[in-house]
């Protein structure tokens, strides 16, 4: 394992086709015909702005075909000559990048003290082997500042989404400082563990802040998961047939925003959207906006999980709006589920939800409930529901905190 798990505008444009390309180097493309990825739009940066500089990869030896021990040589000469120069773009041409096989956790592609780089990946496929119970990184960023990882893509063949932290995380970030300015632009992942990681905890989690994630996800476990991050996290998401979408403890400052589908024979999850709160030592939840579009089967136990975990009595759940809407979805979960667990589901708790704002729509077949409320709550506290939802959720019958919101 690496040291660092270990503690813890305009461009030249490239005249590629994203999809042509990636279906020449690496006999691979996503199958959705819906999509926020861009297929056909090469070098956006998500308005990233970091000095002209650019390198290619291929100066470095970097080029498809390349082995392993080459790759990651050229990878570490290009930013160390980015950083020389105070950033830039880093130009990574169209390919397939096959990083060879993993049985433990490294970080496969170290980057740490960088800023204000660009890293422009159209076209260029990154892969890795799991042959074991591990989660390698792709890249992990350890203290950073103003970094753009646009258009890349990622596979990991010995992923399997039936075995827990088995396969390949492609993006993980860590920090011991003030670190901020990260975004994914139209990054693509199947057969992964996850998208993108933070791997801070309660006691470092001031350092982290503003991260944007947009791409999209198919036949993984995860998609984002963005713990004790301090202020300003942005999710979009795209996601066939994950396990879950995202996942964030002590999350604050947040738009969440999933589109998902998925089909009976791939594994669920309690929640496919979890907000955590480990007590108020550990953090709380609050100014979080999200936004859920689902379809086909209904492998989560909810779509939205407002969730307290541990012993700690005080902790809340603040000022959350949270939008779901299901079209035709089969099974039987719950759009929202209201919940305290420490060994085991509590049926009553100190634990606060309030001011939370709960909309959306049902089209079609839908069996499930809107809310499910297993752990009542005997503070003070306010969950408003929308009155089409409520007219199905029957509010009546819940704990008193949950009141139709009037037109």
């Amino acid at each position: 394992m690496s040291l660092f798990r270990k503690m813890g505008a305009d461009m030249r444009r490239r005249t590629l086709l994203l999809g042509g390309l990636v279906a020449g180097a690496a006999g691979w493309l996503p199958a959705s015909g819906d999509s926020r990825v861009a297929r056909n739009v090469a070098d956006d940066i998500g308005g990233a702005i970091v000095p002209a500089n650019r390198v290619s990869l291929a100066l470095y030896g970097g080029v498809p075909g390349a082995s392993p021990a080459v790759l990651r040589n050229a990878f570490s000469e290009a930013f160390a000559a980015l950083k020389e120069k105070g950033g830039g773009t880093l130009l990574v041409p169209a390919g397939l990048y096959d990083f060879g096989r993993y049985a433990n956790s490294t970080s496969i592609i170290s980057c740490k003290d960088l800023s204000n780089i660009v890293i422009s990946a159209y076209g260029a496929t990154f892969k890795a082997t799991t042959t074991d119970k591990a989660m390698p990184h792709m890249f992990y960023f350890f203290n950073f500042n103003n970094i753009t990882i646009a258009g890349a893509r990622f596979i990991d063949p010995g992923f399997n989404p039936w075995v827990n932290w088995k396969g390949m995380y492609c993006v993980g970030i860590q920090a011991s400082k003030a670190s901020r300015g990260f975004r994914m632009v139209n990054c693509y992942a199947e057969s992964v563990v996850g998208l993108f990681g933070s791997h801070n905890n309660a006691s470092t989690r001031q350092y982290l802040a503003d991260i944007d994630i947009q791409g999209e996800v198919r036949n993984s476990y995860k998609g984002v998961g963005a713990s004790f991050i301090r202020e300003q996290v942005k999710v979009n998401l795209i996601c066939h047939n994950v396990r879950r979408a995202f996942i964030a403890y002590a999350l604050k400052n947040a738009d969440i925003l999933v589109k998902i589908s998925s089909t009976a024979n791939w594994p669920g999850s309690n929640g496919l959207i979890a907000l955590v709160s480990g007590g108020a030592a550990m953090g709380n939840v609050e100014d979080v906006r999200v936004k859920v579009d689902a379809s086909g089967a209904g492998i989560y136990g909810g779509y939205v999980h407002f969730y307290h975990q541990g012993p700690e009595a005080d902790g809340y759940m603040r000022n959350i709006d949270a939008t779901v809407n299901v079209t035709n979805v089969s099974s039987t979960p719950n759009l929202f589920i209201f919940d305290h667990e420490t060994n085991g589901v509590q049926p009553k708790t100190a634990r606060v939800w309030d001011r939370i704002s709960l909309h959306g729509s049902v089209t079609g077949n839908f069996a499930g409930r809107i809310i499910f409320n297993p752990s009542v709550s005997t503070s003070l506290g306010s969950v408003h529901v929308d009155a089409n939802l409520a007219a199905i959720a029957n509010v009546s019958k819940l704990p008193g905190y949950f009141r139709v919101k009037l037109p």
